[in-house]
């Protein structure tokens, strides 16, 4: 298979950061690690599910293969760190027995508080607050729970005020606006003068400029969260919100508490844009994986692990998963390598290394192989099984088309068929009357070779070419627009195809053979039979042109709707301390 790469280069005015490697003993941009990511499905049919430890045990064969082999490969620990911070992190566990304590020690600071005991007012609330930092999602999820974790955190507030310290207490209360969002305080359970400063921080808050948050969602209807207070359903927007960062939680599925997405709010719009396929299959504890429990769900995962690569910062993915019992299955997604996929036989829990650098090898080459079989066979890739590719930056869907594709091919949809041929029928007419207005124009000038001296008959002949050029020019356009909304689906440009190119090739090169060859009118022409005859002459080889470029057109069209019709195009992004690179690839 031909590939064609389009490449552009822009230089960056801020490098990326790099990052140790797995050895720490060079750095390297993040973009440049490979991902190994285990991806857990149902498992055939009578057999056990595959276990998170079984898969892990293999990419670690796998990353240490890649590693031996020089490249950058992201560990298990690190990488699941990094995508709790960039991506999302599972909702925090929190024990009847932490919020009986987490009351219990607020209770305790208001009774301090009441004694004028600051200091151990202090040491209680900063006990209390630890957890409402860690848990708020939890704490904040009751209207109650909320209302006690928004009264605790303005404790402290008034412990700094009676303590003099009005510059720490004015950072505390906006903290706590910012931990509950859209909840008010219990007004009789605390001082005029916290009242009357959270008032002056809501009215600061009020001047300065909001952040506005819009949260979209893959399917509606799901209930958003922020830093746990209960705000609407998807799809959301205009929530205005203090500067900051927030943690927000998308819960499409009642009684799944929903991973949590710091999410830094800037002042102007946000957007935060949510994939719940991906939500329900990603975890990230105790290793970074994709869990299925549906085998439709499953077929995703190469569309998911891109995803996850890209919010670590990279575009290289290996998928480990298991489709039997005693066999590994690599999945190979990478910029700059060709898609492909390898069976592999375990003996044990991983593959031997001889093995491993086979099926390795195989993979960074491009083949897809099933190496688990007695004798090894080239079978489809994960793309050519129909499975679809992620998105990206802005990208064109790529559906997957047989390699075995039929000369009739697969047909467009109804509606783009009957718009194609309108299109294509009022072509033809128009390219039709060209030729009748060519005919009638060569009678004109007929009639102008017999009286040459007649102004009128010279004129009638001149203004006709407008007619023919016009018609002749339409035509070509609008035939050719038909092509996209008429040619069937092919793998391939079909042979067919580039025949119907070779012809509008031809009728080009006549066009131009002919153009390059005209002589010129002479001047002037009026009056003299001859000049008027080689005028005449002239203007139908002008026509005649017209026509052939108006008949190339279409059929130029049909091999480069095939080459750059979107389907199988994979746009791809890669950043590097040196710059940015963007590419397409296209298979012909």
């Amino acid at each position: 298979m031909r590939c064609l790469t389009f490449a552009v280069a822009a230089a960056l005015m801020l490098p990326i950061a790099s990052t140790a490697s797995a050895q720490g003993a060079a750095s390297s941009p993040v973009a440049q690690r490979w991902l190994v990511l285990p991806s857990r499905g149902p498992g055939a049919e009578g057999e056990p599910r595959a276990s998170v430890e079984a898969l892990h045990s293999v990419s670690e064969a796998l990353r240490q293969e890649l590693s031996i082999r020089g490249e950058l490969v992201w560990r298990a620990d690190r990488a699941s760190e990094r995508f709790e911070v960039l991506g999302s992190a599972p909702a925090p566990e929190v024990s009847q027995r932490d919020i009986d304590r987490w009351v219990e020690r607020s209770r305790a600071a208001v009774r301090y508080l009441a004694r004028a005991d600051y200091k151990a007012a202090r040491r209680e609330l900063k006990a209390a607050q630890r957890l409402a930092d860690r848990a708020a999602e939890e704490l904040n999820r009751e209207a109650a729970g909320a209302q006690q974790v928004l009264d605790t955190c303005l404790f402290m507030v008034r412990a700094y005020l009676e303590t003099k310290n009005h510059a720490e207490a004015r950072r505390q209360a906006r903290e706590c606006r910012q931990l509950v969002p859209r909840v008010e305080p219990t007004a009789f359970r605390h001082t005029p003068e916290v009242r009357e400063l959270l008032d002056e921080v809501d009215a600061q808050i009020a001047a300065e400029a909001p952040g506005v948050l819009s949260v979209t969602s893959s399917s509606p209807g799901c209930l958003v969260r922020i830093n746990g207070v209960e705000f609407s359903k998807t799809p959301l927007s205009g929530i205005e919100l203090p500067v900051g960062t927030y943690r927000v939680q998308i819960e499409c599925d009642e009684g799944q508490r929903g991973r949590i997405h710091r999410v830094a709010i800037h002042s102007g719009n946000n957007t935060l844009a949510f994939d719940a396929e991906l939500e329900r299959a990603v975890r990230s504890r105790p290793v970074l994986h994709l869990d299925y429990a549906a085998a439709e769900a499953s077929a995703e995962r190469m569309n998911h692990a891109w995803r996850v690569a890209e919010v670590l910062g990279g575009s290289r993915a290996l998928v480990v998963s298991a489709p039997g019992a005693q066999v590994a299955r690599f999945d190979l997604r990478a910029e700059g390598y060709a898609p492909a996929s390898v069976w592999l036989s375990l003996r044990g829990d991983a593959p031997s290394r001889d093995d491993l650098a086979r099926a390795l090898d195989a993979l960074l080459e491009g083949r897809s192989v099933d190496f688990s079989v007695e004798h090894p066979m080239a079978r489809a890739s994960w793309r050519d099984e129909g499975e679809s590719l992620a998105p990206v930056a802005a990208a064109t869907a790529a559906v997957a088309q047989s390699e075995a594709a039929t000369l009739s091919g697969v047909p467009r949809p109804r509606a783009q068929r009957i718009a194609g041929w309108s299109l294509f029928g009022a072509g033809v007419a128009s390219i039709g009357a060209s030729v009748g207005l060519h005919v009638w124009r060569g009678n004109l000038g007929e009639s102008f070779q017999s009286m040459p001296a007649n102004l009128n008959a010279a004129q009638q002949w001149y203004d006709a070419r407008i007619a023919v050029w016009g018609t002749a020019a339409f035509g070509g356009v609008a035939t050719s627009a038909a092509m996209p909304l008429l040619l069937p689906e092919h793998r391939r440009t079909p042979w067919w195809g580039w025949t119907l190119g070779a012809a509008g090739l031809g009728l080009s090169a006549y066009a131009i053979y002919e153009g390059v060859t005209m002589t010129s009118c002479p001047e002037p022409f009026i009056g003299d039979e001859a000049a008027a005859r080689a005028c005449v002459a002239r203007g139908q080889e002008a026509g005649r042109i017209a026509l052939a470029l108006a008949g190339a057109a279409p059929l130029l069209s049909v091999p480069l709707v095939y080459l750059f019709r979107p389907l199988r195009a994979e746009p791809s992004v890669s950043m590097s301390s040196a710059g940015a690179v963007v590419r397409v690839r296209k298979a012909f």
